[in-house]
C-alpha cells in the first residue's frame, strides 16, 4: 500500500477533503501535527524517505513571523531535504509558502486589495490538467518565486500553482470544505474582510460543494499520477 505523509500545522488546519480523497483512493496515510501543543511544537518529523509523497497544509501563522520561526525553519530544512531527494511534495497555501522559501524565494505581506478570501479562479497553463476554479482561498501573504520555479497558474494577484521538479505549491486551499472553513471563521473572524462574511463564505462552499470536490479530486489525481508517479 502506498504511504503518504500529511503535515498539518494546527489541528484545525486539517487535511479535510484532500485527506478523504486519498483515503478513498486506498492510500495509507500518516498525519503529523506540528502545533498539537502550541507551547511545544513538534518538529521531529517522520523520515520522508519512508513515504511515496509528502503533503503539507495551511496554518494560522505567517511564515516570516519571528515567533513562528522556531518551528518554521526546521520544516523548511525538511522541505529542502525532500526536494533534494526528489520525494514528491505538495505544499498547500502555508505549505506552499514554505516550499517557496526552501527554493530560494520568500513570503511577503500582500497589499490589502490583493489579499484573498473566498472562491477564486485563475489563469492556467493550457497543459495543466487542473481546473481553473472555483477554488477556495484564504491568504494575507503571497510568495515571491525565483526564476528557477515554473508558475503554472496565476490570477494577477499571486502565483496560484507553481512547480520545481517533483515539488508543487498552491496558494489556494483545495482541501477546504464547510467543516474546516467553519473552524477557521470561528477562530479568525477578525481576518474576514468587509466585502464578505462568515455566512457568505460557508454558503458559497455549500453551493459549489460538488464542483470543489471534483476539482480537488483532479488535483490529487494529477499530483499522485504525474508528480508522484503512482499508478491509479
Amino acid at each position: 500500500m502506498t504511504r503518504i505523509l500529511l503535515i498539518s500545522h494546527e489541528p484545525e488546519a486539517a487535511p479535510a477533503l484532500v485527506g478523504r480523497i486519498l483515503h478513498d483512493r486506498g492510500y495509507e496515510i500518516d498525519t503529523h501535527v506540528v502545533l498539537a501543543d502550541p507551547a511545544a511544537p513538534d518538529t521531529a518529523f517522520p523520515d520522508p524517505t519512508a513515504y511515496r509523497a509528502v503533503i503539507a497544509f495551511g496554518s494560522f501563522a505567517n511564515a516570516y513571523d519571528e515567533v513562528a520561526r522556531a518551528w518554521v525553519e526546521p520544516e523548511i530544512a525538511l522541505i529542502q531535504e525532500i526536494v533534494e531527494q526528489e520525494i514528491p511534495y505538495l505544499g498547500v497555501c502555508f505549505g506552499g509558502q514554505l516550499l517557496a522559501e526552501s527554493l530560494g524565494g520568500h513570503v511577503e505581506r500582500a497589499p490589502v486589495d490583493e489579499q484573498e478570501i473566498g472562491l477564486v479562479t485563475f489563469d492556467a497553463d493550457d497543459l495543466l490538467p487542473v481546473p481553473a476554479g472555483p477554488w477556495f482561498t484564504w491568504h494575507e501573504d503571497r510568495v515571491v518565486l525565483p526564476d528557477s520555479v515554473d508558475v503554472l497558474a496565476h490570477n494577477g494577484k499571486a502565483p496560484q500553482i507553481f512547480r520545481f521538479g517533483r515539488a508543487v505549491g498552491t496558494q489556494f486551499h483545495p482541501e477546504a470544505d464547510t467543516g474546516v472553513v467553519g473552524a477557521w471563521v470561528r477562530l479568525g473572524p477578525d481576518h474576514i474582510p468587509d466585502h464578505t462574511s462568515a455566512a457568505q463564505l460557508l454558503q458559497d462552499l455549500e453551493i459549489h460543494e460538488a464542483t470543489l470536490r471534483r476539482n480537488c479530486e483532479q488535483l490529487v489525481d494529477w499530483f499522485m499520477g504525474e508528480i508522484a508517479e503512482v499508478e491509479a
